[in-house]
């Protein structure tokens, strides 16, 4: 009998009990007991034999020219960088030295292996006993390539490789091995201290290294300029001296504290150079949620016309043949557009202006590159921003390429990265395959930083130019309800459970991942309808914010803005309280003018009496201040917060700004007792001090901005959970 399987086919059934099978001939049965054959002992393979291919091919090794000794001298200043470096790192390349061999180990990496095996075969082998590589030195410029920074070279290999960089073998090869020396020393290269920096000219107020006398004709006539100018709104003082340090600097660098009012000025500066015909173009580019606020300042500056250029390309085609000197456009436009730009820019004397320079911090994105192809093309550039450093040093370095082409900072981004940061380069393992990870551990020579970029830019502070109402912060602690905290602590376990089956290395290499856990930790605290929008339990934010609210608005003049991280909790609180308070919304999703028609209800009907936006879409440019001279918006709200450091001071300078009247401005925090709220708030405020040192009292040498998600370990992660 048989059976069908699942594909209706017929199979014989098995047979019951053991089946005998033999194959061949089988010996007949004898009482004799078998012999046993000892094993054969397995000879050990001969050591194989490291030495140079020259050698092995019979090269006449004295017949070589020597190198120049300037040359030598290079390679052996690099081997000692990587040597001194090498000595206070926990490395796991090393590179040993014994019987004329170096001894390569390193973490296992797949495509490092295939790497070294592609050395000549006489040239290495691997030892099975030692479980490292053996080389032959001439091979120690491919080694270091392969390893990369980071490695560890004793003291005798060290000592070894000096001796062979002056031998006639490798005065052979070193000619072949220039480009891989130019790669190392990339590695330590730092920007020249005794070079000069940029010629920057004195504007009145402005900076230290701008305090020349006031009886300088140059400044004389610039200021008469500026004060003989019409303009349609009173200036303030800074801002007059802001004009002046425009007018007199073709790369200015203006980094006025947010709300001081920096459009205005650049609007006005243009206004006067096209008075006295000294530009025929100008081409603004912003951000598109402040393409409006451009478009209200240069009506009050000047009688230019002005083109925005935006929509599909064909809207963008016609928009660029007007014969407006001013073009409006956004950071995508820029690289949409580039090629007609550059041609409509390089046709007469034209300037450049970034708002909310932050934006082409990325040197490596397709904006940053477009702007740094634009920038040769005009002899005025200014770059705006009140954060200049929003999370690291690093972020400076291609707003200031673009502005002035590399006077300021040079143009090696390795250079700079070298001179003015701390460094910590690491290799993660991820499954077969090795991650190397640069972190940023703190700031070098924070001086001569700071002095270079006060040198060259003007940043006032809004408390040294303005008469504004002192903030005050307050720190409202709840603490989290029945299923709310049951929630919480669930997936708060899962996460612990999860890294406590980690390693450091893995959570290393997960960091980003498990800073999204985290920020779902803090979504449950703010609001759990964000993660299970059938939750029906209570919400212990919400009935402090009730509270909150309608103390505030028990003064009739009162309008409130309230932050949240998060688009669909923005959407929750305007359903909420759009009928009682009129609540009006504004977040990433919705397009400019629904974001835009929100900001002016806020600022003009008396019945919108709550904002409610995410940082992340109103963080820059808005004015979020009533204009009827009744209604007050002095009290702002966080129902969560980020480690965006950044959006959090961005998003205060909306209403702590000129036009504020009122008589002082609360900042309220709402804050999970015992959730991972409380370790947000204090990174945030750590990176803000740091960044506010840096720009404005000078950083000591033990301060450090931190990347968040390379410098949490294991342990820190527990702890906060």
């Amino acid at each position: 009998m048989g059976y069908r399987n699942n594909r209706n086919q017929f199979r014989p059934r098995p047979p019951k009990g053991p089946v005998k099978l033999a194959f061949g001939l089988v010996a007949a049965k004898s009482d004799t007991p078998a012999v046993p054959v000892p094993p054969k002992p397995v000879e050990p393979l001969p050591r194989q034999e490291v030495i140079g291919l020259l050698i092995a091919k019979g090269v006449r090794i004295d017949d070589v020219k020597p190198l120049p000794e300037s040359y030598i001298e290079r390679v052996l200043a690099n081997l000692n960088r990587i040597y001194q470096e090498g000595r206070f790192l926990s490395a796991r390349s090393i590179i040993d030295y014994k019987d004329g061999e170096l001894l390569v180990s390193f973490s296992y990496d797949q495509s490092a292996v295939d790497r070294i095996k592609g050395l000549d075969r006489v040239e290495r082998a691997w030892d099975p006993d030692q479980k490292m590589w053996r080389v032959f030195p001439g091979a120690f410029d491919d080694v270091f390539d392969i390893l990369g920074r980071g490695m560890k070279i004793s003291e005798e290999a060290f000592q070894a490789l000096s001796a062979f960089v002056r031998s006639n073998y490798y005065a052979h090869l070193a000619r072949g091995k220039m480009g891989k020396l130019i790669v190392r020393e990339a590695w330590y290269e730092e920007l020249d201290f005794e070079n000069s920096l940029p010629a920057v000219q004195a504007a009145s107020g402005s900076n230290a290294a701008r305090k020349e006398s006031a009886e300088d004709p140059r400044l004389a006539a610039l200021r008469a300029r500026v004060l003989t100018y019409a303009f349609k709104r009173k200036p303030y003082k800074h801002q007059l001296e802001g004009m002046e340090y425009l007018l007199a600097n073709d790369e200015s660098a203006l980094l006025d504290e947010m709300g001081c009012g920096k459009s205005f000025q650049i609007a006005s500066t243009i206004g006067i150079l096209f008075k006295g015909k000294e530009l025929d173009r100008v081409l603004i580019v912003a951000p598109m949620s402040l393409i409006k606020t451009w478009q209200e300042e240069l009506r009050l500056a000047t009688d230019e016309a002005y083109t925005v250029i935006g929509g599909t390309p064909a809207a963008r085609q016609k928009q660029l043949a007007s014969n407006a000197r001013i073009f409006i456009v956004h950071y995508e436009g820029l690289r949409l557009e580039e090629a007609n730009f550059g041609e409509w820019l390089k046709a007469g004397k034209s300037m450049l202006v970034f708002d909310e320079s932050q934006r082409i911090k990325n040197l490596e994105a397709q904006t940053t590159q477009a702007a740094l192809r634009l920038r040769p093309l005009v002899q005025r550039c200014v770059i705006a921003t009140g954060t200049p450093i929003a999370n690291r040093p690093l972020d400076l370095f291609a707003q200031y390429l673009v502005l002035d082409q590399g006077r300021t900072f040079g143009k090696k981004f390795p250079a700079f990265k070298n001179t003015f940061c701390e460094i910590d380069v690491q290799k993660i393992q991820v499954g077969r395959k090795t991650i190397r990870v640069e972190k940023f551990i703190g700031v070098r020579n924070s001086e001569e930083l700071r002095n270079r970029i006060l040198r060259t830019s003007l940043r006032r502070l809004k408390s040294e130019v303005l008469d504004l109402p002192p903030v005050l912060y307050k720190d409202f602690v709840v603490e989290l309800k029945t299923e709310q905290k049951s929630m919480y602590a669930q997936m708060r376990d899962n996460l612990k459970v999860e890294l406590a089956n980690m390693s450091s290395d893995q959570v290393s290499a997960e960091a980003s991942t498990i800073m999204v856990k985290l920020l779902r930790l803090s979504q449950i605290a703010s609001n759990p309808q964000l993660l299970d929008p059938h939750y029906e339990g209570s919400n212990a934010k919400l009935g402090e914010l009730d509270d909150i609210l309608e103390d505030v608005f028990a003064d009739d003049t009162k309008k409130v803005i309230l932050w949240s991280h998060y688009v669909a909790n923005v959407q929750f609180l305007v359903e909420r309280y759009g009928e009682k308070f009129n609540a009006v919304g504004h977040t990433g999703d919705m397009n400019v003018d629904e974001r835009q028609a929100s900001v002016q209800a806020f600022q003009d009907d008396p019945a919108a009496r709550l904002f409610i936006a995410t940082p992340q879409s109103a963080k820059e440019g808005l004015t979020l201040l009533p204009r009827d001279g009744r209604m007050r918006a002095d009290t702002m709200i966080y129902l969560d917060l980020s480690f965006d450091s950044g959006s959090y001071v961005q998003s205060q300078a909306r209403f702590h700004r000129i036009g504020q009247l009122a008589e002082r401005c609360l900042v309220v925090h709402l804050v999970g007792e015992s959730t991972v709220d409380e370790y947000i708030r204090k990174t945030v405020i750590e990176k803000i001090k740091t960044a506010t040192e840096l720009l404005d009292d000078g950083l000591g040498g033990n301060a450090s901005m931190l990347d968040l998600g390379g410098r949490l370990s294991k342990e820190e992660l527990m702890r906060i959970l």
